[in-house]
């Protein structure tokens, strides 16, 4: 079933298939070009479970079944992908082995994309690309959630299909896919049945030694020995799982505290009694943590946080050990002190994330983290929170814990000129913080530190989020439960460049704060610089996914130094030369500057910028409507300093762009007699929003035949509610 390229015009192909909803021809054109089309007659089979995996597919006209094999050798349809459907997708990242077996259910007519065709795109288009792959997580995520039932189906289909499925095929004790789906439910019963409930984490100690000193076979030997220990000690009832290498969890129904304890002892003592021939006098050991509920949490993210807090704790104490969880330190809450662990699923990931986004809208004044002696990720992640966080206009201060290597410089230009307030110590915040955020640090010890960041973080009322990709080993978490961004990736840049992604696919959230563009060149910047340093210029990238993200940050950032006459930038052969480069290019928020505070005027409390449009299509054709954009709200920033009270500036939109006059307006930290949103509800301009310290608002060009005259009329309107607000008491 050779693939041949179709001659069909690619708008009229793909315009319907809801993967490559937004784009353009132009762009529909370029993936087109890149696909196969297939036609398939029914009942033919497409792939095999554990076939090699590198195609996505999408479905012109007929439909495909996707089924699991059953240990009795009979297929089981679990999913029918319709016309206009795809399936494969992670392909394109991971090239995993297929994980179900395809067949053709009617005759049909099918586009293929490789991988290697898609790595091409990423290169050649990277926008184009992002955008398949924010529509294809957008739908896969709605996929698995309206497949949340699976297991519970499973178990049904008998125990034939459950044994395949949900089995560790090297131990026969149940899989990671298991515990994910179903411990959920266990907890929700024990919760209904008010009946106890145990969980207990278990590692091997110094299994990483063992197999350095007698090899990865003997390894395997030890878990096989280890999982038949398992099965004398635990009883029928309980749920033994491999979660992945040496670590295992159970979970214990209908057994309280003391009782797991004692088993999980029992355990220890199995397993120090194990013997191996021809190693004789070779003894191995093993740690658990016990957390039962109601007894150490009454969630269930609280109850598995607990069990590793309780793993933790058994290896303080000198290992071959079961422990229960220690006693809380004062002012902990969450997931702090705990071991940092993989994300268990992708829709765990999802809420992390979307509690983040949400936090980024409910609360201001965010203090930004990161460790002593900060390398490149740690400051850029920083200054990329910050730019995200600015779109939103919310007040951003960063720590930056002193003198910093002057390779850092154009970093904190971007500060400078996207209004992120520094600090050294946090010590002279102008305003208050409603959430500290930690980024790149491992553990809580080692973050900046002084008496205001302690009391900071010591301030249950203080939101506490944390974005790093530091796992096991001595890694701490400092964020509270729910907040913490914690995940294997090349950086702790690449983790807020997921956020952006998913920043970017919430329309909704756009559309309240008038984000136009999520990813900002400064955005980029940063995010690459985090990447590289981290990643050595992409030379210990560890997943396909990490490379994706490298690859497509860095097409980004080829094409902004093409834009700016560079040449030569895919033959960089050192961090130096990258951060000269990307050095280079942060000078021009300098100049923009300069540019717009040299046309400031003033009226009795009101510093403002009007630009008018000859002087704005000047600012968009030298610098960019990015560096245009983020530089208004810091010239708003300096006026309002400058005037005591507020301070704005207007300028048209660049037209290629839409038909908006734009209006910042920003408020001095000293003067907190209004909130500004009261100006936008007074005057009824409903085209704007923000917060009470900064706000935005626009027009439509046809309702601004004049410019100069239109902003003198709003800054009287100004003026009036400033002095209402005086007159209820000045500052």
């Amino acid at each position: 079933m050779g693939g041949t390229e179709t001659k069909d015009r690619p708008e009229g192909v793909l315009e319907s298939i809801g993967i490559f909803s937004g784009l353009g021809p132009d762009d529909l054109a370029l993936v087109f070009g890149r696909m196969k089309r297939r036609e398939c007659p029914a009942g033919e089979t497409l792939f095999v479970e554990g076939s090699a995996g590198d195609e996505l597919f999408v479905v012109l006209s007929g439909s495909v079944g996707i089924s699991l094999t059953l240990h009795d050798g009979k297929d089981l349809t679990i999913s029918r992908v319709p016309s206009g459907g795809f399936f494969g997708e992670m392909s394109l990242i991971e090239r995993a082995p297929r994980s179900a077996t395809c067949r053709i259910i009617e005759d049909s007519v099918l586009l293929s994309l490789h991988a290697r065709d898609f790595d091409l795109l990423v290169r050649e288009k990277p926008g184009a690309a992002a955008r398949v792959m924010q529509r294809m997580l957008a739908i896969t995520t709605g996929r698995l959630l309206a497949t949340s039932s699976f297991l519970s189906q499973m178990v049904q289909w008998g125990e034939s299909a459950r044994r395949r499925a949900v089995t560790d095929e090297a131990t026969g004790l149940f899989n990671r896919r298991f515990l994910d789906d179903s411990l959920q439910g266990i907890f929700e019963r024990s919760v209904i049945d008010n009946a106890p409930l145990s969980v207990a984490m278990f590692d091997l100690d110094h299994f990483g030694d063992l197999n350095k000193a007698h090899g990865m076979a003997f390894g395997d030997l030890v878990i096989l020995e280890a999982s038949k220990a398992f099965r004398r000690v635990f009883r029928e009832r309980d749920i033994l799982v491999r979660y992945g290498g040496d670590e295992f969890t159970f979970v214990l129904p209908g057994t309280g505290p003391a009782e797991a304890l004692g088993i999980c002892e029992n355990v220890c003592k199995e397993i120090r009694s194990l013997t191996f021939p021809g190693r004789e006098g070779l003894t191995v050991s093993a740690s658990l943590g016990v957390a039962s509920l109601p007894e150490h949490a009454r969630s269930l993210d609280a109850l598995t946080a607990a069990a590793d807090r309780a793993l933790y704790h058994a290896k303080e104490l000198g290992r071959d050990r079961a422990a229960l969880p220690p006693p809380p330190a004062p002012s902990l809450g969450g997931e702090r002190g705990a071991i940092k662990k993989e994300l268990r699923s992708l829709a765990e990931k999802n809420r992390i994330i979307g509690n983040i986004l949400a936090a980024l809208e409910q609360r201001d004044g965010l203090l930004l983290l990161g460790h002593r002696n900060p390398d490149e990720d740690c400051i850029a992640s920083m200054v990329a929170f910050g730019l995200l966080a600015g779109k939103l206009n919310k007040t951003v201060y960063l720590v930056t814990g002193g003198a910093l290597h002057e390779q850092f410089s154009y970093l904190l230009s971007i500060c400078t000129y996207n209004s992120i307030h520094l600090s050294a110590d946090g010590s002279d915040l102008p305003g208050p913080v409603q959430a500290v955020i930690a980024l790149d640090t491992p553990k809580p010890s080692m973050l900046e530190d002084s008496p205001a960041i302690r009391a900071l973080v010591g301030d249950e009322s203080v939101l506490k989020i944390e974005i790093d990709h530091h796992l096991e080993a001595d890694s701490t978490y400092f964020g509270d439960h729910g907040y913490n961004l914690v995940t294997g990736a090349s950086s702790a840049s690449e983790l807020v460049g997921l956020l952006a992604f998913k920043m970017d696919l919430a329309a909704e959230y756009k559309a309240r704060h008038q984000i136009d563009e999520v990813f900002s060149r400064n955005f980029v910047l940063a995010v690459l610089t985090g990447m590289i340093g981290d990643s050595r210029m992409g030379k210990y990238l560890k997943t396909r996914k990490e490379r994706w993200y490298y690859e497509w940050f860095s097409a980004l950032f080829d094409r902004m130094l093409s834009q700016k006459t560079h040449r030569n930038s895919a033959n960089f052969t050192s961090k130096e030369e990258v951060f000269k480069a990307i050095a280079s290019l942060s000078g021009d928020e300098e100049e923009c500057f300069r540019y717009m505070h040299r046309k400031r005027s003033g009226s009795e409390n009101l510093r403002f910028v009007i630009l008018d449009a000859a002087e704005s299509s000047f600012l968009y054709e030298t610098y960019g409507n990015d560096i245009v954009s983020s530089v208004s709200k810091a010239v708003a920033d300096t006026l309002a300093e400058e005037s005591g009270c507020l301070g704005m500036v207007a300028y048209p939109d660049d037209p290629a762009l839409s038909n908006f006059v734009q209006f910042r307006l920003r408020r001095a930290q000293g003067f907190q007699s209004l909130d500004l949103r009261d100006i936008l509800s007074r005057y009824s301009f409903l085209n704007g929003g923000g917060h009470p310290g900064a706000v935005g608002f626009r027009f439509d060009r046809a309702e601004v035949p004049d410019l100069a005259a239109f902003a003198a009329d709003i800054v009287r309107k100004i003026e009036d509610v400033v002095r209402d607000a005086q007159g209820d008491g000045a500052p």
